[in-house]
């Protein structure tokens, strides 16, 4: 699944899914108080946003490389709108967070294919959003 990537950027991005995963686990009916399964989920939440934004910035500086897709530098900003709006619409929060993470996919996919990225670059980004994107619905479906 990630071949072709250096395994330091799969650890760091498989140890990066840990706070979604606790705030995860968190919904299920575990042994925990109320208060601390809604910090957790609060937290997987807002560190969900910060992951999105940070991805926005990374797209924002290879797309101002590339002077003939100017476009690509205005949808950058598009996720960190996203999450600025999910902070608006917490029974949606995580929905709208996800529509982010597939933004900035959608954008690396038109960076790479100008080859603005490393060849390797898919190879983890596809696996990694779609894993974020599923953790993150299921997350929004918490009751």
């Amino acid at each position: 699944m990630f071949n072709g990537v250096p395994k330091s950027v799969v650890l760091a991005s498989l140890f990066g899914l840990i706070p979604i995963l606790v705030g995860l686990a968190s919904t299920f009916n575990v042994a925990i108080e109320q208060s601390l399964k809604e910090s957790f989920i609060r937290i997987a939440l807002i560190y969900s946003g910060f992951i999105l934004s940070f991805m926005s910035g990374c797209t924002f500086y290879v797309s101002s490389l590339e002077k003939e897709r100017d476009i690509l530098l205005w949808f950058s900003v598009a996720p960190v709108l996203l999450a600025l709006l999910s902070i608006l619409i917490p029974f949606m929060q995580s929905f709208v967070l996800a529509l982010g993470f597939l933004v900035v996919l959608e954008i690396e996919r038109k960076l790479h294919k100008i080859r603005a990225l490393p060849g390797w670059w898919l190879k983890l980004r596809f696996p990694m959003t779609s894993i974020v994107v599923v953790l993150l619905i299921f997350l929004g479906f918490r009751i």
